[in-house]
């Protein structure tokens, strides 16, 4: 019997699947009967054991390799979505990072145009070489991946990278107004803290502080961020649009 998680029939794009939430929004999706489209930057050996995974389990899959701030690039990526596939009908978009952490007083025009263009450019370029695609689509929706940091401020050095997702959620909320006429959905998840390679160090360690204070009592993984991005891509959000989901652990409740 199917419900109204089930992907089967359709396509979805997650950007940055070559690690973390990605990973697990991916295979997630796979789980539930997607054709999946990963993508990297220079991960192409991680996507295609990724590839092979999902495969061998039933699935569909298709790796790509490129540079979501690259226009020209992003319009290439999805060419070969539609010939592969014929069409796309859910964009997650959760390539992203904090690779230059600076104070503002300290930090370059070059580093801060970096992570500007990571988090966000790249959400608005993969969106709009999609919608094409999406408008033919049944069940057509944009998932974004956001951050908590964006109603605290982010830790510091973390400056930019907070910017940039402030920025997501108020492209989340645009996007949603504008593609809704249709029939296109565009929401966003909110991730907390989070044990993935995002982190360049052992998160429960370093931020053992942060932890303590969760009223959940435990740092979040990537397969917490995988079910509400299925969610809201599926049938059974399909009266929901322009809505951010915090995934924290209940941090909201005591920040």
């Amino acid at each position: 019997m199917n419900t109204p998680f089930d992907m089967t029939g359709q396509t979805a794009w997650i950007t940055g699947s070559g690690s973390g939430i990605g990973t697990a929004i991916a295979l997630l999706f796979a789980s539930a009967g997607a054709n999946v489209v990963l993508h990297g930057l220079n991960q192409r050996d991680v996507t295609e054991a990724l590839k092979a995974r999902i495969e061998a389990e039933g699935g569909r899959a298709l790796a790509l390799d490129g540079d979501l701030t690259d226009a020209a690039c992003v319009s290439a990526m999805c060419a070969e979505i539609d010939t592969a596939f014929g069409g796309l009908s859910t964009l997650v978009n959760c390539a992203g990072g904090s690779p230059r952490k600076s104070s503002i007083a300290d930090m370059d025009e070059d580093a801060w145009d970096q992570v500007i263009a990571l988090n966000l450019k790249s959400v608005f370029l993969a969106s709009r070489a999609a919608i094409p695609m999406l408008r033919k689509a049944d069940n057509p929706s944009i998932v974004n991946v956001s951050s908590c940091v964006t109603r605290s401020g982010g830790v510091p050095g973390g400056a930019a990278y907070a910017a940039a997702k402030g920025g997501v959620d108020v492209l989340t909320r645009a996007l949603a107004k504008e593609l809704a006429p249709d029939g296109i959905r565009v929401n966003a998840v909110a991730p907390g803290l989070v044990d993935s390679p995002f982190h360049a160090v052992d998160a429960k360690e370093k931020y053992a502080h942060l932890i303590s204070r969760i009223p959940l009592a435990r740092i979040g993984e990537p397969d917490d961020l995988a079910g509400p991005a299925l969610f809201l891509a599926s049938q059974g959000a399909s009266y929901i649009t322009g809505e951010i989901i915090e995934v924290s652990g209940g941090t909201r409740l005591v920040s």
